[in-house]
C-alpha cells in the first residue's frame, strides 16, 4: 500500500518533468514505483482489512453471560464445551468492547431465554420456619416448575437431605403429569459433587442422582454456580414464595 504523501509527491514531479526516470532520479524511487502511482489515477485510501474470527458465532452467547455476570474464565470455559477452538485472549478483548458497549445497563438486566414445551424443568427448594405441634420446626419446600408453561408444583419435606431430595424429584414430576428432556438443577451435594466455575473439568454428578435421572428418562443439567439468573424462573418463584 503506497502512502498518500508517495502518491502526491509522483504526480507533481512528473507533472514538472514529464519523464518517469527523471522523477524516479528526483524522489529516489524506482521507475516501477513511479509508473504504478501514476497509473492511480485517485489518491490511495487506507482500506482496513476484516479479520474473521473463531469466536464470531459465539458473540450473542458471550454477550448473554456477561450481562449474567459470568466472568471472562467462566466464559473461555463454556465456549470450548460448545466447540470454540480459540485461545482466551480474543475472548478478553471482546469482553472489554462488551463492558464498554453495556456499562449502562443495569446488573439485573438479563437476556429472556424460552425454551420448547417439554424440554425443560427447574428444580429448587427453600427453607420455612413454621409452628409444628408447638415449636418451631424447619419445614423445605421443594419445588418444580416447566420453564415453557410455568406450571408449577411444590411439596414440603421435614430433611432435605437426598433421599428426601430424590422423593422430591419424582413426586414432582408425577404431579405435573410428566418428564422433561431436561432438569436444570443448582448445586447441593446430593446432586452435584463439583461444579468448579474455574476448572475446565466437567460437571460431576452424584452417581446416585444420575441414577434417579436415567430411570425418570431426563437429564440434569447443573446451573453454573453464583449465576442464578440461569435458573430465573424457579428462582423468582422461590422468591416471591419468601416474601
Amino acid at each position: 500500500m503506497y502512502r498518500l504523501q508517495d502518491w502526491a509527491a509522483v504526480q507533481r514531479v512528473y507533472k514538472q518533468t514529464g519523464s518517469k526516470r527523471e522523477t524516479a532520479k528526483i524522489l529516489n524511487i524506482s521507475r516501477n514505483t513511479v509508473r504504478k502511482l501514476l497509473q492511480q489515477k485517485e489518491e490511495p485510501a487506507y482500506k482496513r482489512k476484516i479479520y474473521s474470527s473463531c469466536l464470531d458465532e459465539y458473540r450473542e452467547l458471550v454477550i448473554e453471560w456477561r450481562c449474567g455476570d459470568l466472568n471472562g474464565t467462566r466464559i473461555f470455559n463454556e465456549l470450548k464445551k460448545r466447540g470454540y477452538t480459540g485461545s482466551i485472549g480474543p475472548v478478553y478483548r471482546f469482553l472489554r468492547r462488551v463492558d464498554e458497549d453495556v456499562g449502562l445497563i443495569s446488573s439485573k438486566a438479563t437476556v429472556r431465554v424460552e425454551t420448547p414445551p417439554g424440554d425443560q424443568a427447574q428444580f429448587d427448594w427453600t427453607e420455612y420456619s413454621v409452628a409444628v405441634a408447638g415449636r418451631e420446626q424447619k419445614v423445605y419446600c421443594f419445588a418444580m416448575i416447566l420453564a415453557a408453561s410455568r406450571k408449577k408444583s411444590i411439596c414440603f419435606s421435614l430433611k432435605v437431605d437426598a433421599p428426601a431430595v430424590y422423593e422430591a424429584i419424582q413426586e414432582l414430576f408425577d404431579d405435573l403429569g410428566g418428564v422433561t428432556l431436561e432438569l436444570l438443577i443448582d448445586n447441593p451435594k446430593a446432586l452435584v459433587i463439583e461444579n468448579n466455575p474455574k476448572s475446565e473439568e466437567e460437571v460431576r454428578y452424584n452417581p446416585q442422582a444420575l441414577l434417579l435421572a436415567k430411570h425418570l428418562g431426563t437429564e440434569l443439567n447443573a446451573c453454573p454456580c453464583y449465576w442464578p439468573r440461569k435458573k430465573g424462573k424457579i428462582e423468582s418463584n422461590m422468591s416471591n414464595n419468601n416474601s
